[in-house]
């Protein structure tokens, strides 16, 4: 397996203040359907997180998904669960249940504990801005 290393990038979102994050490429894949975006790599995320306007852009009925709230810091939300969505970084595939969330920015995801976090090893460089992924190999 080839460790993958990437170097904190700009937090999207700030305006004010440019603030450096885990930041990773990756392709969210539902049948045919694909998008490419960047992933927010959070270690106190629980589970992965995308909007529902990349949900639309994957051709994910959301609408018809179970509703629950979730509760973070800032406040409450509205999410609903899909369940088998592929996504690929750098060649390196894998099965993720993600949150759908609503209200958030249009592109927002990010990948927690739940999803990333139990198919690669993470190496967080924050003294150099950068971070380190080893992806094990799955059957």
């Amino acid at each position: 397996m080839k460790n993958l290393v990437f170097d904190y990038s700009p937090l999207p979102g700030f305006t004010k203040a440019i603030v450096l994050a885990p930041m990773v490429p990756v392709t969210f894949i539902n049948g045919k359907y694909s998008f490419d975006t960047f992933a927010f790599v959070d270690s106190g995320a629980d589970s992965g997180l995308i909007s529902t306007g990349i949900a639309d852009a994957l051709n994910i009925k959301w609408e018809k998904l179970e509703q629950k709230t979730g509760y973070t810091t800032s406040g409450v939300f509205k999410y609903r669960t899909f369940e088998n969505l592929e996504a690929e970084i750098e060649y390196n595939n894998f099965i993720l249940a993600i949150n759908i969330a609503e209200g958030v920015s249009p592109f927002k995801c990010i990948l927690g504990r739940s999803d990333l976090f139990k198919k690669a090893e993470i190496r967080f460089l924050g003294y150099d801005s950068k971070f380190e992924l080893i992806f094990r190999a799955l059957n």
